[in-house]
């Protein structure tokens, strides 16, 4: 009998093909990368005839599969299985853009499992449904991606593992912009989603394409209250309440960036520049016992992102 599993590893890759397992699995997520969710459906439906109380047929219908990948933010390459472009420009530090597209790749995930034996799956068609950048004081910057995928490929052979080896970004090198940079702030979150769908067709119970609707920008930010003009007064759109401006304005931009402030060579940034931010929530809970934090929610409208470091091409 084998051993319980207790190793595991992921890798991923560009597909050229949709559904087609990439030949380059060498890439991977970020450092302290795990698997929070794996989920496969074969959305089995009972059916039920005269006669009996009891299911006459099992019917498995349509594949699904679904992957949440955590991570510590580090590298910046999966921005471009979210975002859908990636450019570069200079060498030491690079500068890569990763920008929006009405397109974004699939990828193919390896997810091997190690017992006495071997468990190797290769998830295919992968896209990117919904990314989720969150730090908090004293914490590491994190990510979450829930991704979508229509196929597997299961093998019994070993694969290559490897090392992350960037460094991780934590919350003391994060800051906030929105109009001005904002102080005290306790956590930051943002949220992108691609709204990703499976497309299915006769003949088949796999999905033959991913397509990804509309985009949606999202933001929460929690800081220490100072005075109402850093969030409330946004939320008015005015200094006197709401009634002294019925329609309030986009507040430009929202900037979260990550950095290491060094120079040259040894500088890592990651920058995201969202734009027509605009403020949907503002709350303002208060305690005797406690710090007063003030939560606000923001929407946007679009992104760009901009990585510096050291690596001349894009993996």
């Amino acid at each position: 009998m084998a051993n319980p599993a207790v190793i595991s590893f992921v890798n991923f890759g560009w597909e050229t093909e949709f559904g087609t397992v990439s030949t380059e699995l060498d890439k991977v997520f970020g450092q302290g990368t795990r698997i929070s969710t794996l989920q496969r459906r074969n959305n089995v439906e009972s059916v039920y005839g005269l006669g009996s109380r009891n299911a006459t047929k099992l019917v498995p219908k349509n594949f699904q599969g679904l992957a949440t990948v955590e991570f510590a933010l580090s590298n910046p390459w999966f921005f471009r299985a979210v975002m859908g472009t990636v450019s570069s420009t200079g060498t030491a530090p690079a500068t890569y853009t990763f920008a929006e597209s009405n397109t974004i790749p699939s990828i193919s995930i390896e997810n091997n499992i190690t017992t006495d034996t071997v468990s190797k799956a290769h998830l295919l068609g992968a896209k990117v449904n919904v990314c989720n950048i969150s730090a908090s004081v004293n914490e590491i910057a994190r990510v979450r991606l829930d991704l979508v995928y229509s196929d597997e490929a299961f093998t019994t052979s070993v694969g290559t593992y490897v090392a992350p080896s960037f460094e991780v970004f934590t919350f003391s090198h994060g800051s906030l912009d929105l109009g001005s940079t904002l102080a005290e702030v306790q956590s930051a979150e943002v949220t992108i989603t691609n709204n990703a769908q499976m497309v299915f067709g006769a003949g088949s119970r796999l999905g033959s394409q991913c397509v990804v609707k509309n985009r949606e920008y999202s933001a929460r930010v929690s800081a220490a209250f100072e005075d109402a003009t850093k969030g409330l007064h946004l939320l008015y759109g005015a200094s006197g309440g709401p009634l002294t401006n019925t329609t309030p304005a986009e507040q430009g931009s929202l900037v979260l960036t990550f950095t290491n402030s060094l120079t040259q060579a040894n500088k890592r940034a990651i920058t995201m520049t969202f734009t027509g931010a605009h403020l949907d929530e503002h709350n303002l809970p208060q305690d005797p016992t406690a710090l007063i934090i003030e939560d606000l929610a923001l929407k946007m409208r679009s992104l760009s992102v901009k990585a510096e470091n050291a690596t001349e091409t894009s993996p």
